[in-house]
């Protein structure tokens, strides 16, 4: 049975594959920035897995010392770590990099590029010592080179994160920890509502091809977990993905499946 580590956990994408993983049989370490959040979401986790092996710390990771404090609790309730999924991430206001804070600014590229390095670096050193493990960093908008306007900080971190993976992908070839990267897709999350959805062609877009979290996580749990190569991308934005989605985008809405 594998361990897994998601950061950023509480809600969203990481909520719904933390939700899955347990659906699996396997034990999970949630974390969040929010103390509330990461509470609430600990308590939905154990309500609808009763007595599954589930267990939460509070972790900001842009600070390392959490980090490493999130691995050690995960390797006092399980031995070991399997999967460590760098998933904690944010997004700025849909605005011009002009008209945005600088706290914003800093806020976006420190949790989504700094996090995912801070992450890495806990993960591989750790997996190292136990001899071996699975690393997982989430890619998103800004990755392929794709250029949204009004989310160019955003994009800027995720160009980052993209080129961080694979460079530390070359790195650790032939080694016993293995990297990988997910590109999660089109899904309704909360950061999605306050990126996307504030514009008329974004929610349009999401209402069409975007995806409720629990199908889709549950769907990339499968995934994760049927991966044992070093170096994959789990890619639901690919062309078969990306078909199907528009092929079945008007019985969906017909039927309200958003």
């Amino acid at each position: 049975m594998e361990n897994i580590v998601i950061t950023g956990s509480s809600r969203g994408i990481g909520f719904g594959l933390a939700s899955a993983f347990l659906a699996r049989g396997r034990g999970v370490l949630i974390s969040s920035r929010s103390a509330e959040n990461l509470e609430l979401a600990l308590e939905e986790l154990k309500k609808n897995h009763p007595g599954a092996p589930v267990f939460s710390l509070r972790c900001d990771v842009t600070v390392l010392s959490d980090l490493e404090a999130l691995w050690k609790k995960a390797e006092k309730e399980f031995g070991r770590v399997d999967i460590w999924i760098n998933n904690a991430g944010c997004a700025h206001p849909m605005l011009p990099f002009w008209k945005l804070d600088y706290a914003d600014i800093t806020r976006t590229v420190d949790v989504n590029l700094k996090g995912t390095i801070n992450g890495s670096h806990v993960a591989f050193r750790r997996m190292l010592g136990q001899g071996g493990g699975h690393i997982y960093n989430l890619e998103g908008q800004g990755a392929d080179g794709s250029v949204i306007p009004g989310m160019g900080v955003f994009g800027t971190a995720k160009a980052g994160v993209h080129y961080f993976s694979k460079s530390l992908i070359e790195e650790a070839r032939g080694m016993k920890v293995k990297v990988s990267t997910i590109i999660p897709g089109i899904i309704r999350t909360g950061l999605q509502a306050g990126t996307a959805g504030t514009t008329t062609e974004g929610r349009m877009f999401l209402s069409m091809l975007g995806e409720d979290v629990g199908p889709a996580t549950d769907d990339l749990a499968s995934r994760i977990l049927a991966n044992t190569s070093h170096g994959a991308c789990i890619n639901r934005m690919s062309p078969p993905d990306m078909i199907g989605k528009v092929v079945t985008a008007p019985l969906r809405m017909l039927f309200g499946q958003h």
